[in-house]
This record gives structure tokens, C-alpha cells and sequence, in this order.
């Protein structure tokens, strides 16, 4: 029997179908502020329904912050709706790179041409004196969370689109998570973490990249090779980008070695860099003779979670150069104690397992080698 009390006010959401109804409750009954930081938010049906949510939270009197990160705006006007919610022009620059992208994965751009228009509900929210939005800076925060009254904390690797709440315009599901944490507690350690690099209680930790000037910290790639070396028994990771950076590999193959059970999800068709993501497993796979357990997902995974018999971590950061050195990025991380929530990402990390193929040989997997060359100068 599970003990309830180590975070009992944390709540697992699996996938957007679970995290946006409670985002969405929980802005909409905001009295005194809310805080949404986004690194994409899309002009589809969730998008909408979530600027529905803001503009009733400040209706009611709530001062609404909002920060969406320039940088989205590529990936918002290359793929899916191909319309973003706050970005609704481009530089010369930005249209360009959204070409190559919808160029170079086809699969992810609807046919047709897409028209971003300034809606009611987007003027109303832009004109509204209780909201503030900040959607012009380039900050390359690909972080996500929300805090709703200084008292409720949601966190995770979701972004604002239709894809994470069902399926992606290739017919694919989402998967991915967001934690709800409910006490002014939590978000006061949040608050010192981001601001101060100070980790106010030891059971839970958010890791942290930060490009903020006064406050520049990336730790979470030696947080990530820790986990993984001080693993004894168990190692899981699902990753939604898995670069074969050489720490990595050399460190999940050492676990193994020394006789860690390792187990690896991967999407089985990754919107972006499949390839790589084929060539890190084939060499993981290459180098421990099939020992290590690769698992590919008929889900498209956005999942970014480690896991040992003594800690567990999710959140916005991808095993990439540029998640570990360029991008702002926060990620949970909690001892692995016998309790509901950590009993709940176990449960989903089974459930990738047992939905997903397992691939036995490295001779298996095939990936364009071009492909990777070209991904590896971006990610």
C-alpha cells in the first residue's frame, strides 16, 4: 500500500487531454493573478479556448501576465495550423527559417495557404488593462508553466496547441506531461529557484537552465549525467529529441555495464529529427549488443523524462546541445518514494512500454545519415 503523503499536493497529468481542462479551471476561476510562461501557443481550438480562460480571469478582476517567447514563432508558422495566437507577422528572417522547416518535414505542414488574422478574442486580450502580454522578446525559453494566485503551480513540456491535445496533423498522438502543485509553498520555492538558483526543501528540486542577465545558470545537463551515473538497479528514460551526444552515450552505456536494467522510449516517427533520434538508440543498441531495452512509441513521445530506482525528472528539457547550452528549460525532479504520484509516472512509463515495439538489434533501426548531418548543426 502506497503512502500518500510524500507529494500528495503534486497531481501527474498525462497528455494535454488531462492538463488543459485543469489549466483552463483553474485560470478561469483566478481572483488575483495569473502568470503563463509559453514557448508555443497556437491559433487553433485549444489556443482560443485557452485566451477564452485568460480574458474571464481578468474579467473577474485577475492581473494576467502572459510571456510567450519570440523564438516560438518559427515553429508556430511552419507546422499544424500554421497560425500563432500572439505572432501574427514575421521578419524576413523568420519567414525564411519557417520555410526551411516546412520544407525539410513535409509531413508536419498542412496544404494551403494560411491567413493569421487578428481575431476579437486576440484584440480583446491585447486591449484588456488587466493583461499584460510579452510576445516580442526572443529569449529562447523553451520552458512552460503557469502560476495561478501565487498558490497553484503547473509545470511541464506542453505547450499551447491542438497536436498536444489529441493528434497532430499527420494523424499521430501526443504524449507528453504537466504537474499541478496546489500550495503557496511551491511556488515560493519556484519563485527562489528562478530567481535566486536557491533550492528551498531537498525531497523536490526544479533544475534549471536560465539566459536571465542577472541570473545565467545551465545545470541540467550535469543534473541528467548524475541521475543517470548514480543509477544502481533501474535506468528509464523517454525522450522525445535524443541527440547521440558522447557524455550520454558513454554514460547509459556504463550504466548498463555495471548492470543497471536500462530501458529506452522513443517515438517511432518524431515530428522533428527522427533521424537522430534512430541514430542515438542504433548506437546505444550497437555498443551494448541489444542489452539495453529501445522501445519505439506509435505515439509521437514530447515526453522528456529520466528516471531511477531513486529519482525521477520531467519536464521541457531534450538530451540536445542546444536544450543543455542555449535554451532557458525547467524540469522537475523528485525522489522516486513510494507515493501515488511517483506510483502514477511509473504506471505511464509501463504504459509507453507496453503500447510501443521493442527493437532487438541495431540492425534494425535505419536513419538518413544526411538528415542527421544537418540536424546535428541545428539541435
Amino acid at each position: 500500500m502506497y503512502n500518500t503523503e510524500p507529494y500528495k499536493d503534486f497531481t501527474l497529468l498525462v497528455d494535454g487531454k488531462a492538463a488543459f481542462p485543469e489549466i483552463i479551471s483553474c485560470i478561469e476561476n483566478a481572483r488575483r493573478s495569473v502568470y503563463i510562461n509559453i514557448f508555443i501557443w497556437r491559433d487553433d481550438n485549444i489556443g482560443r479556448r485557452m485566451g477564452e480562460a485568460v480574458l474571464k480571469a481578468a474579467n473577474n478582476g485577475a492581473s494576467v501576465y502572459i510571456s510567450v517567447d519570440r523564438y516560438g514563432v518559427v515553429l508556430e508558422k511552419s507546422e499544424e495550423a500554421r497560425k500563432s495566437f500572439f505572432h501574427k507577422t514575421q521578419t524576413v528572417a523568420e519567414r525564411l527559417k519557417s520555410k526551411i522547416l516546412s520544407l525539410g518535414y513535409p509531413q508536419n505542414t498542412p496544404k494551403g495557404k494560411f491567413e493569421d488574422e487578428e481575431s476579437e478574442l486576440y484584440k480583446s486580450i491585447i486591449s484588456h488593462p488587466k493583461i499584460t502580454v510579452s510576445s516580442h522578446i526572443f529569449k529562447a525559453d523553451h520552458s512552460k508553466y503557469y502560476i495561478i494566485d501565487d498558490s497553484i503551480l503547473f509545470m511541464g513540456g506542453i505547450n499551447i496547441e491542438d497536436k498536444e491535445n489529441g493528434q497532430d496533423v499527420r494523424g499521430v498522438s501526443y504524449g507528453d506531461y504537466m504537474v499541478k502543485m496546489v500550495g503557496s509553498t511551491y511556488v515560493d520555492a519556484f519563485k527562489a529557484k528562478l530567481t535566486r538558483g536557491e533550492d528551498l526543501d531537498n525531497s523536490y528540486i526544479f533544475g534549471i537552465n536560465s539566459k536571465e542577465p542577472n541570473f545565467p545558470v545551465f545545470e541540467i545537463e550535469k543534473k541528467y549525467l548524475d541521475l543517470i551515473n548514480s543509477a544502481k538497479v533501474r535506468l528509464h528514460i523517454t525522450m522525445a529529441y535524443f541527440s547521440p551526444l558522447d557524455n550520454f552515450v558513454n554514460a547509459i552505456v556504463s550504466a548498463y555495464k555495471r548492470g543497471v536494467d536500462v530501458s529506452i522510449v522513443i517515438p517511432s516517427q518524431a515530428n522533428y529529427q527522427d533521424d537522430t533520434n534512430k541514430k542515438t538508440v542504433k548506437q546505444l543498441l550497437k555498443a551494448t549488443n541489444g542489452g539495453i531495452r529501445v522501445y519505439s512509441s506509435p505515439r509521437m513521445l514530447h515526453t522528456k523524462l529520466l528516471a531511477t530506482e531513486e529519482k525521477i525528472t520531467f519536464g521541457s528539457a531534450n538530451i540536445t546541445k542546444k536544450a543543455f547550452n542555449q535554451l532557458s528549460e525547467l524540469n522537475l525532479f523528485v525522489k522516486n518514494e513510494e507515493c501515488d504520484f511517483c506510483k502514477s509516472v511509473w504506471d505511464s512509463i509501463d504504459h509507453d512500454i507496453k503500447e510501443s515495439k521493442r527493437i532487438l538489434s541495431h540492425k534494425e533501426i535505419k536513419y538518413n545519415r544526411l538528415y542527421t548531418l544537418v540536424e546535428g548543426q541545428f539541435i
